[in-house]
């Protein structure tokens, strides 16, 4: 007996050590989240293609051999603005940032960078923390726009003729001459092809679409020669812009050259591109006496009532783009109602913009 009651104290002291030991390695769960309430970025792509323009060193011959009128006589650089899109993007807004505790912040879901999600659910977001860079480069453009056409060389000056055993060079008229007729040959050689008059018969209907695809091509390089060639190449670009929360009027978002192309904002040889964003102050008013009546207690979580606006971008006179975009910063924060916030629901919201997605009634 007096063995057993020794054993007996030694299990009872061993459980209770080892409780101890259990409680001082295990995470103390505070039930304390910091989270975001998300703003609005305004993301503008832009699509420009440079076309570089080298004027062709027969310029002065294309009208009086191919009755070709005003041929370019000097090189070019011209940029065009091809296409402009406007899209929005979510951040965590520095501004918005609020303590989730107590019995609610073990409730709470974040997206990877801290924006809130949901309420006693778990967050459906996906980020994307891909980076956005614009590269201001250059062509990569042939030294000599116009190389050796044909086993007569027509550009460099060693094409030579040999009369009698004596070898003279060829003169600019001559050079000039022989393209000009090897043009009006190759157009007579496609014309046959094309009516049928071709004396030797292609083998089939692919032969005869090469054959005449590579003399429109062939021919197209040596009217090259009078008329000038162009060297286009196309550039993407990506700005991104972060209003506050009022209006914007213009704000030079990039700028824009016909000979150096886009431009960034504080490159001033180009022209500024304006963005302008309109609130839309009857939404905000709307939202803003809506929720006047609203309080929240010490342990209130927020959300968002996004706004809208009007997004412009223009060049001078000429409207580049418009969109009718959400801006969260627009519109105004909101109290979660308690009622909600008693573990029985679900709420989802929408981490772009900070509004509620869904509330559902959680079957226990």
């Amino acid at each position: 007996m007096k063995y057993f009651i020794i054993f007996f104290c030694v299990l009872i002291s061993s459980g209770v050590i080892a409780q101890r030991s259990d409680k001082k390695d295990s995470p103390v769960m505070s039930g304390s989240f910091v989270y975001s309430l998300p703003r609005t970025g305004i993301r503008v792509h832009v699509k420009a293609t440079e076309e570089k323009f080298f004027h062709g060193p027969y310029f002065s011959y294309a009208k009086a051999l191919l009755g070709i009128n005003n041929a370019p006589s000097e090189d070019y650089v011209k940029w065009t603005i091809d296409d402009i899109n406007i899209e929005t993007f979510s951040e965590p807004d520095p501004s918005q940032t609020h303590l989730a505790k107590g019995e609610f912040g073990v409730l709470v879901s974040m997206t990877p960078s801290g924006i809130i999600s949901g309420i006693n659910s778990k967050s459906e977001s996906k980020e994307n923390f891909s980076s956005v860079t614009s590269f201001y480069g250059e062509q990569k453009i042939p030294k000599i726009p116009y190389t050796d056409l044909s086993l007569n060389s027509f550009i460099v000056t060693d094409d030579t003729l040999n009369y009698d055993d004596k070898i003279v060079i060829k003169s600019l008229q001559q050079k000039v001459k022989d393209a000009a007729n090897t043009i009006i040959k190759l157009r007579n050689r496609r014309f046959n092809l094309l009516t049928g008059r071709e004396e030797k018969k292609l083998p089939d209907g692919e032969s005869y679409e090469v054959m005449v695809n590579q003399l429109k091509k062939l021919e197209k390089e040596y009217v090259a020669l009078f008329i000038g060639k162009s060297f286009l190449k196309t550039f993407d670009y990506t700005f991104d812009y972060i209003p506050g929360n009022n209006s914007v009027s213009g704000k030079v978002i990039f700028r824009f050259s016909e000979s150096g192309g886009v431009l960034p904002s504080t490159d001033m040889s180009g022209k500024p591109v304006i963005i302008d964003v309109k609130k839309d102050d009857n939404l905000f008013s709307a939202q803003s006496n809506g929720i006047s009546s609203l309080s929240g207690g010490i342990n209130t979580l927020y959300y968002r009532l996004p706004g809208k606006a009007e997004v412009k971008l223009s060049l001078g006179l000429r409207l580049l783009a418009t969109s009718s975009v959400k801006i969260a910063q627009f519109g105004t924060v909101a109290p979660v109602p308690e009622g909600l916030l008693n573990g029985d629901y679900s709420i989802l919201f929408y981490p772009e913009t900070g509004e509620i997605k869904q509330v559902s009634k959680i079957n226990k």
